[in-house]
């Protein structure tokens, strides 16, 4: 894929600035920089928030990310609509990334050179990571038809649901804690809610294959899970 005008002219200046532009495909969609001020483009203004992006591959021929990680600070406007967005079962949304090249001699203007700004990817979040510092997203390709079919979960003996008696959950007993384990979840007849897994093989490593179609061409596909401490 040819560079835009602006980056193959300027690629080479000694001097010269490069930002990650970040949009999270939430049903309000969010526009984030790791540029220290807001940057326009295509219409939108992109907050400036502390981020990182690792990993990030294009296909040469398409817009299509083959995937990465993205890594978001706590704090800012965005961070509690999004950790809410995510633990209220939205686990799968498309994010997309551009890398901008400002011209340092017209700062502080907040947009970019005309063809000064490259899709990296478009990608989809296959996992999602986070405590009180940062959110880490993982990220695969975004039209991959296998990753949809993947439960956005780890995978465990114990329930995985991060609310007890949430929408996932389910529950409407009168019981205030949860051990979330399978007995617990039985016992109280809630156990086609189970948010875990009744037996996991220990093993270092199990591979899983599925097999879809789309049209009339036929597909299959193979992931393997290993245990986070292997």
């Amino acid at each position: 894929m040819a560079l835009p005008s602006w980056i193959s002219t300027h690629r080479g200046d000694a001097v010269r600035s490069t930002f990650w532009l970040v949009k999270l495909g939430l049903a309000s969609p969010l526009y984030l920089t790791d540029c220290d001020q807001p940057i326009v483009y295509d219409t939108h203004t992109f907050t400036p928030t502390l981020l990182t992006v690792d990993g990030m591959q294009s296909d040469s021929s398409s817009s299509a990310g083959n995937g990465g990680r993205l890594a978001l600070a706590s704090g800012g406007t965005y961070w509690q609509p999004l950790l809410a967005a995510i633990a209220g079962g939205l686990r799968t949304f498309d994010v997309s990334v551009w890398e901008a090249w400002l011209d340092v001699a017209a700062l502080p203007s907040p947009a970019p050179p005309a063809n000064a700004v490259r899709l990296a990817g478009v990608t989809r979040v296959e996992a999602a990571e986070w405590d009180s510092e940062w959110l880490a997203l993982t990220l695969g390709p975004s039209a991959d038809p296998a990753l949809g079919r993947l439960p956005f979960r780890e995978y465990s003996t114990a329930c995985t649901y991060r609310k007890y008696k949430g929408a996932q959950c389910g529950y409407t007993g009168s019981e205030t804690t949860c051990d979330r384990t399978w007995a617990t979840c039985l016992a109280r007849g809630n156990n086609a809610r189970f948010g875990g897994f009744v037996d996991i093989v220990s093993k270092d490593e199990v591979p899983a294959t599925w097999n879809w179609q789309t049209g009339s061409v036929d597909y299959t596909g193979t992931v393997m899970f290993r245990p986070r401490e292997v």
